[in-house]
């Protein structure tokens, strides 16, 4: 028996050497192609409500969603309202109940969905492509006839006390707001998360009045995506939010960042991670610069293979997942590197972050280098954007932030014409070591004496 084993493991191993040797390598990866945005047709409702219709794909499906200029950055004093204020649209009409609405919707196939974003936020839903004009009306019925009762809202609320637990007690959350605040100050888009009291204090009039005063067909656009009968969808559209009631434009609210440098320690006693944010405002997406920094962020910190993942992920074994990114706003941006690293490392952690910016300003990548970046940001952005929801979204951040068209139809040639020295000059420009805000959240007794050896925090003490 042993030696029919052995024979036959012989001849496996002589049939993979012999299959491994025949097979050919998969010929090298392409450039990707160019993004195409989906052919449109658009109108507008007296009332200033602007409809958008992009047939898109063969599965027959449609997603309708309605998109408004609106967010926590109108909370006021009161954040979380614009969250509680959405969910309360899910609650009921005047003539629905919440599970009336979650029934016919599911019939259509599909659910109610809603996302609060700081600047732009939506109500939405897919259903099968049949159901589209129905699903317009049942849309337009949240939107104009939400019922607003005191028992949705008081549940709502517990809900949301709850998630406001979980959130404040993460070193993530905790950094993250603290970071952004030292960046925005009081203004909204420093202001991340309610206190307890504030969000129990929040009423129905609280959430009506947002809503009336926010969600109108003039900040609005609605957007239907897929296979759906235009015509049918277009005449259910006019019936539908023929009545609603045109309300003030939105005021523009001035966006005032704070230098650097900036240095804040959160104490978590005896945490074995110390959660970074290091960061900076910069330009926002409608600057000349913002592709070639988007190219550059993705080569420092903002891809799995990137130089700061690669020193202190894969080399130094100082945390999991680091990562950067730039965070878009109205007028602003936040470029920042974020990671949970080693308590005990977290001064060597902020040596090699540093030490990354500083050799990009300093040194323009190999081509190599970048073309590998370059084809991984084009590939990504034309997957991404590869269904009927992400196809709306594009076209809402085209309009929220005043763009034309160009900038999803020339996307990945822009990435692709970036420069080596372009890249460099980015991390010259607007990675200024001296001038970045930094907030940790960890183990004080453990981190402070580390900050001290850290050469480029002289300027931070």
């Amino acid at each position: 028996m042993k030696l029919v084993k052995t024979l036959l493991a012989s001849s496996l191993i002589t049939v993979l050497t012999l299959s491994v040797n025949a097979k050919e390598m998969p010929p090298a990866g392409g450039t990707p192609g160019d993004f195409t945005v989906p052919a449109t047709q658009e109108i507008t409702l007296e009332n200033g409500l602007k409809v958008t219709f992009i047939p898109y794909g063969s599965t027959p499906k449609a997603t309708v969603r309605l998109v408004t200029n609106t967010g926590n950055i109108d909370d006021g004093e009161k954040a979380w309202l614009a969250d509680l204020s959405f969910d309360m649209l899910r609650q009921g009409t005047a003539t629905q109940s919440a599970k009336a609405l979650a029934e016919a919707v599911a019939s259509m196939g599909g659910e109610i969905a809603t996302s609060v974003g700081m600047d732009s936020s939506f109500i939405g839903m897919d259903v099968l492509g049949e159901f589209t004009p129905d699903a317009v009306g049942v849309l337009a019925d949240m939107v104009m006839n939400a019922s607003f009762a005191e028992a949705d809202l008081t549940r709502l609320k517990t809900d949301s006390q709850r998630n406001l637990a979980v959130q404040k007690s993460s070193p993530s959350a905790i950094a993250t707001e603290a970071f952004y605040q030292s960046i925005y100050g009081n203004h909204p888009y420093g202001r991340l998360y309610p206190t307890a009291d504030s969000l129990a204090a929040l009423t129905v009039d609280d959430t009506k009045t947002f809503i009336s005063s926010n969600v109108v067909p003039n900040r609005s656009h609605l957007y239907v995506s897929g296979v759906f009968d235009q015509a049918a969808v277009r005449k259910a559209v006019k019936a539908a939010f023929a009545e609603w009631q045109a309300g003030e434009a939105r005021a523009t609210k001035t966006v005032l960042t704070k230098p650097g440098p900036t240095l804040e320690l959160i104490e978590r006693e005896g945490a074995p991670q110390s959660t970074l944010r290091l960061g900076l405002a910069t330009v926002d997406a409608t600057h000349p610069d913002y592709t070639k920094l988007s190219v550059m962020n993705t080569l420092l910190g903002g891809a799995f293979s990137s130089r700061i993942t690669a020193n202190i992920r894969e080399d130094k074994g100082y945390t999991y997942s680091p990562r950067s990114a730039v965070v878009d706003r109205l007028g602003s941006a936040v470029w920042y590197e974020g990671a949970d690293v080693t308590a005990e490392a977290t001064g060597a952690s902020l040596v090699e972050i540093f030490k990354e910016i500083e050799l990009l300003a300093s040194e323009a990548p190999t081509t190599e280098e970048l073309k590998g970046v370059q084809n991984y940001m084009a590939g990504i952005f034309v997957l991404r954007n590869s269904s009927r929801s992400a196809i709306i979204s594009q076209l809402a951040f085209l309009e929220l932030h005043g763009l034309d068209k160009t900038y999803l139809t020339d996307y990945v040639q822009n990435v692709h014409g970036v420069t080596p020295e372009e890249v460099s000059n980015m991390a010259k420009k607007y990675l200024d070591n001296a001038s970045m805000h930094l907030t940790i959240v960890g183990d004080t007794a453990t981190v402070t004496p580390q900050l001290k050896e850290v050469k480029a925090l002289e300027a931070y003490q």
